[in-house]
């Protein structure tokens, strides 16, 4: 159990460094992983949350979302910290897309599928939500035709099922739905 949350620390680590970086160098690295259909249209993370559903979602005002990306794992992220600098409130959205991903890239449905597989028996299934979903330490994990949509919030309790979670995953596959 201790080897999978040190895996899981490690690989969330790595994913926020690179994510950092803001680098759109491609990797030359090649991968014998198969990769998901690709989707065809890449999108940002704030057409699926937006500014005013992240502060109705929080209940609380935001700042315009901080954007950055990691073009070697085909992610965008979109941060919403609160309005109010005396709050701790945040919500990000991390969406990893196959059509943003290099040629070489392992696709999203691989990440999502090792992610899942690192959390080991700290995560709970969501049957609702997409392709398939869970919820872990690190927010809302939901895969969608080619889409791996990670949401993180502030309010994040041991609650498994947790609401706000849940409302924002819905809220962000509609959106994704009308966005496509």
């Amino acid at each position: 159990m201790r080897n999978k949350k040190t895996s899981l620390i490690i690989l969330s680590l790595a994913l926020s460094l690179g994510a950092c970086q803001n680098n759109d160098q491609s990797n030359n690295a090649t991968s014998s992983a198969t990769t998901s259909t690709k989707s065809s249209k890449i999108l940002e993370p704030e057409k699926l949350i937006t500014k005013s559903e992240a502060a109705e979602l929080l209940g609380a005002p935001v700042a315009e979302g901080e954007k950055r990306e990691t073009k070697e794992i085909g992610q965008k992220i979109c941060f919403y910290k609160p309005a109010n600098d005396s709050s701790n409130h945040f919500l990000q959205i991390a969406l990893t897309q196959d059509a943003f991903m290099p040629p070489a890239g392992v696709g999203s449905e691989t990440i999502y599928r090792e992610t899942k597989k690192m959390t080991g028996d700290s995560k709970t299934d969501v049957k609702e939500l997409g392709n398939e979903a869970f919820i872990a330490t690190n927010g809302l994990n939901i895969y969608k035709n080619g889409y791996y949509i990670v949401i993180s919030t502030s309010l994040v309790h041991k609650d498994t099922q947790d609401p706000m979670l849940i409302s924002a995953g819905k809220k962000a596959l509609e959106n994704l739905e009308k966005a496509k």
